[in-house]
């Protein structure tokens, strides 16, 4: 066992969302990934019992670890936004058998990752050259959608967590308008994760459907996916349109809100899956469409997130942060 006043070298890290649960153990000095593991949430009845399991299945579990949940992080009880699991800080750090747990919303840990990737791991649409040290924001649907910002604080990066994903979705002309009111039905409201995300392209794909008066099958995102860059599935490649097209909007809304002159950055499970429908120009064209401000918009590049395990690696770097700082951010566990 380490002296509590040496820092640790490894820790596991851990990126938590809706359906996945995803482990590792990082190198605190390099950031490089071992032991990786992937679990459905819904194998296990608590976020505590995965840890547990992973750490479980370690020859040398390490003591801390940093975990990144698709939640807002505020406060000891922590509620994920689209999974049944909800936990105190302090009892997972107990249940899990840790010494200490830095937890952080997934899109905080991703935009850590940020300074961290290298250019293959990047597929850039478009603009230009992205502005030294201005702010960054990252985007992502996946089984929602989440949104980060990264800002530059004289010394080192500074995460800026949101929960932009759930404003509400506008519509641009009749016909987007005529898909928002199927997506409405049965809800008071639609959010941008309403469409934006694996379920909302879903969703999306039945609106369309109904709008012409065709009755399709219950489909996964990804065979509709499939179905739309194949072009064998007129409703898939309208239902997809729609989805790029509101996407590009909103990534130019996020670029807006934080002044991203450092880039737009697309993650989460869906982007790198239709890169090639987000090169065809619709995705583009919508991005930069903000009226006056368009000439604000057109240098800014956008990125695709081509690194599966990006959140994982941000997340060890906040945690890196964190201990350096005197680790007064982790939770212990009582006694």
């Amino acid at each position: 066992m380490q002296s509590s006043n040496t820092p640790p070298a490894k820790a596991v890290v851990a990126d938590i969302g809706g359906t996945n649960a995803r482990f590792a153990v990082a190198d605190l000095a390099s950031l490089e990934l071992a032991e990786m593991r992937h679990f459905l949430c819904s194998d296990h009845p608590t976020l505590a019992h995965a840890t547990r399991a992973y750490l479980d299945a370690l020859p040398e579990p390490p003591a801390y670890a940093a975990i990144a949940v698709a939640a807002p992080v505020a406060g000891d009880e922590i509620r994920l936004t689209n999974s049944p699991w909800s936990f105190a800080r302090a009892e997972l750090c107990r249940d899990s058998g840790l010494a200490g747990v830095l937890v952080l919303n997934d899109f905080q840990a991703l935009a850590l990752s940020l300074p961290h990737l290298q250019a293959s791991e990047l597929a850039q649409i478009g603009g230009g050259e992205a502005a030294p040290h201005a702010p960054k924001v990252v985007v992502g649907p996946g089984t929602g959608i989440g949104v980060g910002g990264l800002v530059w604080s004289g010394r080192d990066w500074v995460t800026v967590a949101s929960e932009g994903g759930h404003i509400l979705l506008a519509a641009q002309d009749q016909g987007e308008f005529a898909v928002i009111e199927r997506l409405r039905t049965g809800r008071e409201r639609v959010s941008v994760e309403r469409a934006l995300s694996g379920p909302g392209l879903s969703d999306l794909y039945q609106a369309v459907a109904a709008l012409r008066a065709e009755e399709v099958p219950a489909l996964a995102p990804g065979e509709i996916a499939q179905r739309a860059l194949a072009r064998s599935d007129p409703i898939a490649t309208e239902a997809l349109l729609h989805f790029v097209t509101w996407l590009g909007r909103f990534a130019g809304d996020a670029a807006l809100f934080f002044g991203a002159r450092g880039g737009v950055y697309l993650g989460g499970g869906i982007p790198a899956k239709i890169i090639d429908a987000l090169q065809t120009g619709a995705f583009r064209r919508a991005f930069e469409e903000k009226g006056r401000l368009r000439s604000l918009l057109a240098p800014i590049p956008i990125y695709v997130i081509l690194a599966e395990q990006a959140a994982l690696k941000g997340a060890a770097a906040g945690l890196r942060a964190a201990l350096a700082a005197g680790g007064a951010e982790l939770t212990r566990p009582q006694a």
